[in-house]
């Protein structure tokens, strides 16, 4: 199974067993996987299916009338929910990045502050984790939160050219990514912070909490909760659809410039368009368009 297939799966199943359902079975079918959940003396099948084009699709199968299928409709909808299950702050900020695991584009953080009154336009909008988006959907929603909250929002975009010097200086640091991560991170919750006044930040954690808290020495000066599915709060599923929106914004900007389909991840069709880059335009010049840190840059040809 693809990421994007296995991450919404991994996110179904445990809410699954949180609402009481047992998983009876698992098989892969053609283009996904197919999960028969029982609870009691009831049990029902769902397909969970993944195309480049469509994007995560779900179908649930069994009689019309059993009685788990109104609450698989509700659990497959994956929305976020009305308030944050990590604090019981009124405004704060949620941060997340877009492009990390990605060779080619950028690697982008972005931050954004909610407040209680907003959430019934964020569930509206359709706001939950980007990676139970497909692209499409994260273009639609992107727009309508830069159109409904532009003051919100704060990114940090580096471009790979910006990005590869910056990573090149942090290991000269003895530093690594997470802490590149984090420094960019802790940036935009101070940026947001003198903008807004907000109680505090919830991160999607991709680190320790020390790894965050010595990035940038005024981040003790504000409340963090480092939280991993933090996807789960209405901030951070909103950062990370705008995170991923300016990472696709930017890798199209680069297939215009380039003329060619740059893929995303780090897969054998990524090491054959970065063969195919180095051969028209030479493997230095990766430098403006991929992460030359990745394994990937090995396995290209001079």
């Amino acid at each position: 199974m693809g990421k994007e297939l296995v991450d919404f799966v991994a996110e179904f199943l445990r809410k699954a067993e949180n609402a009481g359902l047992t998983l009876e079975d698992e098989r892969e079918i053609n283009f996904g996987v197919q999960l028969k959940f029982c609870r009691k003396d009831q049990e029902i099948p769902v397909n969970i299916y993944f195309s480049e084009k469509k994007g995560i699709s779900t179908v649930i199968g069994g009689s019309p009338n059993n009685k788990l299928r109104p609450q698989m409709r509700k659990l497959l909808k994956m929305e976020i929910e009305t308030e944050s299950s990590f604090h019981k702050w009124k405004i704060w900020a949620g941060t997340d990045e877009s492009g990390k695991g990605d060779f080619f584009g950028p690697l982008v953080v972005c931050g954004f502050i909610a407040n209680e009154g907003m959430l019934p336009e964020l569930k509206k909008i359709g706001v939950k984790d980007s990676k139970l988006l497909n692209d499409a959907d994260i273009r639609k929603m992107a727009k309508r939160l830069y159109a409904c909250f532009f003051d919100n929002i704060e990114v940090l975009c580096l471009l790979p050219s910006k990005y590869n010097d910056l990573y090149a200086k942090f290991r000269q640091q003895n530093k690594k990514l997470n802490e590149l991560l984090a420094w960019m991170h802790g940036r935009i919750i101070l940026n947001l912070k003198k903008k807004h006044k907000f109680e505090g930040a919830v991160v999607d954690k991709f680190a320790g909490d020390r790894v965050l808290l010595s990035s940038l020495k005024d981040l003790k000066n504000i409340a963090l909760q480092n939280k991993i599915k933090a996807e789960e709060d209405p901030a951070v599923a909103s950062a990370s659809i705008i995170a991923r929106y300016i990472f696709l914004k930017r890798m199209d900007e680069m297939s215009e410039k380039y003329g060619m389909k740059f893929p995303k991840g780090a897969s054998d069709k990524v090491v054959k368009t970065a063969n195919d880059f180095a051969t028209e335009f030479g493997k230095e010049k990766l430098r403006e368009v991929a992460k030359i840190h990745f394994k990937t840059f090995d396995k290209i040809k001079g």
